[in-house]
């Protein structure tokens, strides 16, 4: 995403890159570098993130390229304008790669890239949009069909790889009190994979109903890991007999 402001094209860039759903890559625009996230994705190799940046340093340039040009088309250039760029590849059932490329003014549809028959299509027509669209059409076959969607496939080898491991949890207790005499206890169950786990309170050394206790949501961490938390409220002076 690059912005201008009355007329002027800011020097601000925004990138996030995802990966079945799960956010992997930010762009630090203070530092010019595209920067991991997660903990996949810090197990790839250095030359990845020299990869991720020289391609996103590109689309920064070419993105503010073209969003000078956009607004010279404008009547009205004053005030926030934007310009996001969605790239990705899908692989299907059938394993074959199908790229596309979205970009949005102001929020917007103005181009839509797909693979054949459809192309690349804009709302409007004219001599110097059908130039544009030519010449974006070039860059999604190339960059977005050929390349994108052959480090989709890199990433997924290491990805399947990454989440056939098995993490274990690692558990927190915490308690508070309230002006009742109720204790309340909460147990956080976090940095674990798969997701699938069981977290129950025992009751003099037996498990306490489902009733008596209070379930979070088993959730995705920025990590690439899971958490979630279960919560019990008993009289005080009872924490002995609970764990």
């Amino acid at each position: 995403t690059v912005l201008s402001r009355d007329g002027f094209v800011q020097s601000r860039f925004f990138a996030e890159g995802y990966l079945d759903r799960q956010a992997f890559l930010h762009y630090d625009h203070k530092k010019g570098r595209a920067e991991p996230w997660g903990r996949w994705a810090e197990t790839l190799a250095a030359e990845t993130w020299e990869t991720e940046t020289m391609d996103l340093n590109e689309s920064w340039k070419e993105l503010r390229k073209l969003l000078a040009e956009i607004l010279s088309l404008q009547e009205e250039k004053g005030g926030l304008h934007s310009l996001q760029e969605t790239v990705g590849c899908n692989i299907d059932e059938d394993s074959h790669p199908r790229g596309f490329r979205l970009l949005y003014f102001n929020g917007e549809l103005l181009l839509s890239c797909y693979p054949e028959p459809h192309g690349c299509t804009l709302p409007q027509s004219s001599a110097r949009t059908l130039a544009m669209e030519m010449e974006l059409s070039k860059h999604y076959q190339a960059h977005v069909q050929g390349e994108l969607c052959w480090r989709l496939r890199s990433y997924l080898e290491s990805w399947t790889g990454f989440t056939e491991r098995t993490e274990p949890p690692a558990v927190n207790v915490t308690c508070r009190k309230d002006s009742e005499g109720m204790v309340y206890l909460t147990c956080k169950a976090f940095g674990f994979f798969p997701r699938i786990i069981s977290v129950v309170w025992f009751r003099d050394e037996e498990p306490m109903s489902r009733d008596a206790q209070e379930f979070g949501d088993v959730l995705r961490d920025g990590n690439g890991t899971y958490y979630t938390w279960v919560t019990i409220r008993i009289p005080q002076g009872e924490e002995q007999r609970v764990k």
